[in-house]
């Protein structure tokens, strides 16, 4: 069984603090081969920069941010953005690989859509690595289809990321 909040106390703060650093740790650990990559697209003072604003550009009524707990402990997190013109981003979405399998993941991702469906927006975007197959089988279950990039980026950036939109 888990639950999902809007990430409000202190508590919660750190606790998906804590998931989004292990989200970058994971992403090293399990993609060695894309180091240089993934410190790019996480760089270290642009991120720790955002956790210590959280939930900064994740706030209400434009954005989200969301944790799950499973057994009392923290379980996964996911946040959305305003990227204007009716679109959002949904960013950060990450399940610890003792919570996989649960559910937790789709959970959160349809917790988001719904949250940015009664903000009002017409779509959601996000990106992810394109050695997230789990990660994109998920989102194609969830109704997102790829898409051209919609931000500006390097061309070995362009090649390691895929882009997903769904409409709301």
């Amino acid at each position: 069984m888990h639950d999902i909040h809007q990430v409000t106390t202190g508590a919660q703060l750190a606790d998906t603090r804590s998931l989004m650093r292990d989200f970058v740790a994971w992403h090293r650990e399990r993609h060695v081969e894309d180091l240089a990559l993934i410190d790019r697209y996480f760089d270290a003072a642009e991120f720790e920069r955002e956790l210590a604003g959280l939930p900064g550009k994740y706030a209400p009524d434009r954005g989200t941010l969301l944790i799950a707990y499973a057994d009392g402990q923290p379980a996964g997190c996911v946040a959305m953005r305003d990227l204007g013109g009716g679109f959002c981003e949904m960013k950060r979405m990450f399940v610890p690989g003792a919570f996989r399998g649960r559910g937790i993941g789709r959970a959160l991702a349809g917790r988001v859509i719904a949250d940015a469906t009664s903000a009002g927006y017409r779509a959601m975007r996000l990106d992810t690595s394109r050695r997230q197959d789990e990660a994109m089988r998920l989102y194609e279950s969830l109704g997102f289809r790829r898409i051209e990039p919609y931000y500006a980026l390097t061309d070995d950036l362009r090649d390691w990321l895929v882009f997903f939109e769904r409409p709301l």
